[in-house]
């Protein structure tokens, strides 16, 4: 399975003509984090993401890799993880007054 792209810093450097090395040399990190990120093998810090947007007086968001879960089907993990807490809570309160009915 493909790794999912999670970052848009190649693509933001080629709109702003910036080569890997330049942002490396600014950065102060080597050509090789950079060229990792570049090519999403590695993900900046948060912090090295709003340096490089601030660097290049681009939204932060532009970095990264838009989502959009309208198009995923079937509930999300979250959904799934409420629904059996409230079944699990249902099912306590269950056993709950069945205990106390026997008393």
């Amino acid at each position: 399975m493909e790794k999912p792209r999670l970052n848009r810093l190649s693509i933001v450097l080629d709109e702003l003509n910036l080569d890997q090395l330049d942002l490396a040399q600014i950065l102060e990190v080597s050509k090789d984090t950079v060229s990792r990120w570049c090519r999403n093998v590695n993900q900046p810090k948060l912090a090295d993401l709003y340096n490089i947007a601030k660097i290049c007086r681009v939204d932060i968001a532009r970095l990264i890799e838009p989502t959009d879960w309208s198009r995923e089907i079937g509930n999300s993990v979250l959904q799934n993880y409420l629904e059996k807490k409230k079944s699990d809570k249902i099912i306590a309160n269950k056993k709950v007054q069945k205990m106390r009915t026997k008393n």
